[in-house]
């Protein structure tokens, strides 16, 4: 059996290990390799954070509007709405103002 010439032995192992460097690359850099999967992850992590920040805020909302309810008026709610849209203090009272969020 005669022996192949070099390039023809080394070009199969060439051609395999090229075809690995490609793979590879796209696996870890491609469009849908390992970091746009983790920077996939991470965007989802952000947007989890602000839904459970918003529906935090919504459940409060909610709840102040519950106390507002005819069936349900909460006194101290109602004055202290009331006298926030008209402006009404006492003489004794002290009124710090604050933004609404």
């Amino acid at each position: 059996m005669a022996r192949q010439p070099f390039p023809r032995r080394i070009a199969f192992p060439l051609v395999t290990l090229g075809l690995a460097a490609y793979f590879g690359y796209y696996l870890v850099y491609g469009s849908h390799g390992l970091i746009s999967l983790a920077r996939v992850h991470h965007e989802i992590e952000l947007k989890q954070a602000e839904l459970d920040r918003i529906h935090t805020q919504r459940e409060a909302l909610e709840h102040r509007v519950s106390l507002l309810r005819p069936e349900s008026v909460d006194p101290d709610m109602l004055e202290e709405q009331a006298r926030a849209r008209l402006g009404l203090t006492e003489p004794d009272e002290v009124v710090i103002l604050m933004g609404h969020h």
